[in-house]
This record gives structure tokens, C-alpha cells and sequence, in this order.
């Protein structure tokens, strides 16, 4: 990849990220200034793809590239991968908390696991959101960045996009909930989200397809507040404890998702993906 392509994507990517975080946080002081407009704040998932589909449109005028995230083949290892890592993750969690001393399991809420099945509604419109994110942060912002300086420099440059974009959200729920030292919680969470974005990038590095880290997404936010908890909204999960040490994007999250980080950086060190849309 040349020169000229790769300040091209750099260009783009700063587009980009200066577009959906200027519009974000916006929203955000938007959504969060009244109790009336708070249930609005689901609403800056979208933002990453809307913004990544106006960008795509511009620069490819084809409507086969704009949408290749969601028609590229997927490989069997991505959906495995993006199946059991977030399941193993959650449940290796919830034991680490408890053998830590950091939560005490509620077997009363235990049949949340089986019962609290997603319904069609709530599968189809986790998916529109998810599809959100992931058309913008994988899809667009990942590929970019991993096309121009290779697939570290690209998982680090999204991870801590992707940590900021959260922080309005996260303290702002953080406040509306009443929830004690927001700051904090929204410091732990910022950096649970920059460690995460090591497993997603992998999912998406396995087939260049946004269908296996969609998939990762919804696993993942379904059962990590059901086992460990909600960090957005303060309800406890099967695992009882403080939230910001306990949850999959609080203490635990960071220190258990530390290992694939360093694994991920050692085996894509000066690695880079070949330009797909030639």
C-alpha cells in the first residue's frame, strides 16, 4: 500500500474520529441535561456508523464496498472465537470475584441465565444498535488505521477512541443513577474498554467481517449484566459486590483481559491486512 493510499485512510480516520466524538458528546450533554432526554442516550450508537456509512458513501460511490463489512465470508474460527471468548471471560470472572472475596454469588438470580432469554424485539433491535458500533469502530475506523500502520497500531488507535467515546456516557449514567465516585467508575470503565477492544479487533481480524464481532458484542452485553452485573445502569448482577472491582468492564475486566492484550500485541507486532477494497 502506498504512501498516497495510506495518508488517504489517515485523513479519513481523523475524519472520523473528530465527526463522531465532537457529535457524541453532544448528544450526550444533550441527552443527560434533563430526566426527560436521558432514555435518548442508547441513540450515540448509531452515530459510528451513521457517520462511517457518509464517509464510505463519499469516497467509494459503491454500494458493494460501503457494505463489504457485512458481506465479506466469515470463517467458522471468528464465530467460535467470538462465541466462547466473551462466555469463558464472564464466567471466569465471576469466579475469580468470588474466590477473591470480591462477591458472593445470589443463587436466586442464577435462573436468569436460562430464563431471561432475549426476545425476537430485543435481538433484532440489539443488533441495529450493535451494528451501530461495530460498522464504525471495526468496519471503518479499524480497517483504516490497520491498512495504513498495521493491526497493533490499529486495536490501539480504536481502544482508545473507543474508551473515549464511552467516558460522557458512562459518567453520565453514572450520575443519573446516583452511583458514588462516577469519576472513578468512569476512569476503571475507560480503561476495561481500551483492554476489550484487543479481543474484538482479533474477531474482526479473523474474517474482515463486522458479523463476528456483532455477535461478540451481543454476547456480551446480554451476559455480563446478568452475571457480573450493570455497570451503565447500577443493578447487580448474579455476582453481588461493588460493581467498579466485580464487573467485566470494571477491575476484573482490565486485569483478566490484560493477558490477551500482551498475546495480541506479540503475535501482530509489524503485521498488517492487505487492502480490501481493490
Amino acid at each position: 500500500m502506498n504512501n498516497m493510499l495510506k495518508n488517504k485512510e489517515i485523513k479519513y480516520s481523523l475524519l472520523f474520529i473528530t465527526i463522531v466524538l465532537i457529535t457524541t458528546w453532544s448528544f450526550a450533554f444533550y441527552a443527560f441535561s434533563s430526566p426527560e432526554t436521558v432514555r435518548l442516550y442508547f441513540l450515540v450508537m448509531l452515530i459510528p456508523a451513521i457517520v462511517a456509512l457518509i464517509l464510505n458513501s463519499i469516497r467509494y460511490r459503491s454500494i458493494r464496498l460501503v457494505f463489504r463489512p457485512i458481506t465479506t465470508r466469515i470463517n467458522l474460527k471468528s464465530i467460535l472465537f467470538s462465541l466462547l471468548y466473551p462466555l469463558l471471560f464472564i464466567g471466569t470472572a465471576a469466579i475469580f470475584v468470588f474466590i477473591m472475596g470480591l462477591a458472593e454469588f445470589d443463587k436466586d438470580k442464577l435462573s436468569n441465565l436460562i430464563t431471561k432469554l432475549p426476545s425476537i424485539e430485543m435481538i433484532i433491535a440489539g443488533f441495529i444498535l450493535i451494528f451501530g458500533e461495530e460498522y464504525g469502530w471495526r468496519g471503518f475506523l479499524l480497517k483504516a488505521l490497520a491498512e495504513a500502520k498495521g493491526k497493533v497500531y490499529g486495536a490501539i488507535g480504536v481502544g482508545v477512541v473507543w474508551a473515549v467515546w464511552h467516558a460522557p456516557i458512562v459518567y453520565g449514567l453514572a450520575k443519573f443513577t446516583h452511583m458514588k465516585n462516577p469519576l472513578l467508575l468512569t476512569v476503571v470503565q475507560v480503561g476495561a474498554v481500551f483492554v476489550f477492544s484487543m479481543p474484538f479487533a482479533y474477531s474482526y481480524f479473523l474474517s474482515k467481517s463486522i458479523i463476528p464481532p456483532m455477535l461478540f458484542h451481543f454476547i456480551w452485553n446480554l451476559y455480563n449484566p446478568i452475571v457480573l452485573g450493570n455497570i451503565y445502569r447500577n443493578h447487580p448482577g448474579i455476582m453481588i459486590g461493588n460493581i467498579i472491582y466485580i464487573n467485566g468492564e470494571g477491575l476484573a475486566g482490565i486485569i483478566l483481559g490484560l493477558p490477551f492484550l500482551i498475546w495480541f500485541i506479540a503475535q501482530n507486532k509489524n503485521k498488517t491486512i492487505g487492502k480490501s477494497n481493490r
